[in-house]
């Protein structure tokens, strides 16, 4: 009896401590995914460079394009950045004369910094935001924001916090962080379900970051009466609680289900459609 108990014991730490290393590993590679080189996009000037110092002491690069109607966006992808052809789209706003900023990723940062899918990237959005109402060519009162994925989710909740982002674009973000990675209603074996909150209990450990309290769908009403427009892919919108999102923004607010879209296939798919929708939401709501 003593040696099976002792087996077990054994047999459990095991397991354990396969569970904590494999999070462990996954949480690193997701959180420190390394920098990728930007690709400019292609037909369109090149444009400015910029390194933007953030309250935590780093620096991050960003491309400006410069704004030719008074109006800028700021732009904020997924951990991989926005720079040049990245999501979200920029060459649409920059043919019609929006200033674009578009904010590299955390891990091309000087020095690198850890991504945390939205959390410390509010700091970003603070460079990024000064960096505009810097620039004699923004009018103030006509500053938004376009994000996809983390950029999305980072955005809501700057915006919520900053009055001077008048007006949102996000794309393809989840609804809550602690949620999203844990996956409470999902159907799944007791093994992964252990496995899921050591991934959030580690992410929490690695970053500093509490992924239950990073959670835009708890901030979505605080930024109405200023625009939000969600847009979510057919095949992405269940499992990022989007509909759920929409519901909690007040208004003003637009929702668009892309036919046959999914993560990060949503623009590749319906190239024009979503040009034409995100020139007309700004439009309408920056004054172009």
């Amino acid at each position: 009896m003593r040696l099976g108990f002792f087996a077990l014991v054994a047999i459990v730490a095991a397991l354990i401590a396969v569970d904590f290393s494999l999070a462990w590993v996954y949480i690193s590679a997701l959180t420190q995914p390394g920098c990728s080189a930007p690709i400019s996009l292609d037909d369109i000037d090149l444009p400015e460079e910029h390194w933007l110092p953030t309250e935590d002491g780093h620096s991050l690069r960003a491309w400006y394009y410069p704004s030719k109607n008074g109006a800028a966006i700021l732009a904020l992808g997924g951990i991989g950045g926005s720079l040049g052809e990245a999501l979200p789209p920029a060459r649409a706003l920059i043919e019609a004369g929006y200033g674009v900023l578009q904010i590299d990723s955390r891990a091309c940062a000087k020095p690198p910094a850890r991504v945390t899918l939205g959390a410390d990237e509010m700091q970003d959005v603070v460079a990024g935001l000064d960096f505009l109402l810097s620039r004699s060519e923004v009018a103030p009162d006509r500053i938004g924001g376009l994000g996809f994925s983390m950029g999305g989710v980072t955005l809501i909740q700057a915006a919520a916090r900053l009055p001077q982002i008048q007006a949102l674009i996000a794309e393809g973000g989840y609804d809550q962080l602690g949620h999203h990675i844990v996956q409470p209603g999902a159907k799944t074996s007791l093994g992964r379900k252990i496995f899921l909150y050591t991934v959030a209990g580690v992410f929490w450990l690695q970053t500093g970051v509490n992924p239950w309290e990073v959670s835009p769908i708890a901030d979505l009403p605080a930024i109405s009466p200023r625009p939000v427009f969600l847009i979510y892919g057919e095949h992405e919108i269940a499992r990022a609680n989007g509909r759920a999102q929409f519901d909690a923004a007040g208004e003003p607010k637009r929702l668009w289900v892309v036919p046959g879209g999914d993560h990060g296939d949503n623009y590749h798919i319906a190239i024009e459609e979503y040009e034409r929708r995100v020139l007309e939401f700004f439009d309408q709501a920056l004054g172009r």
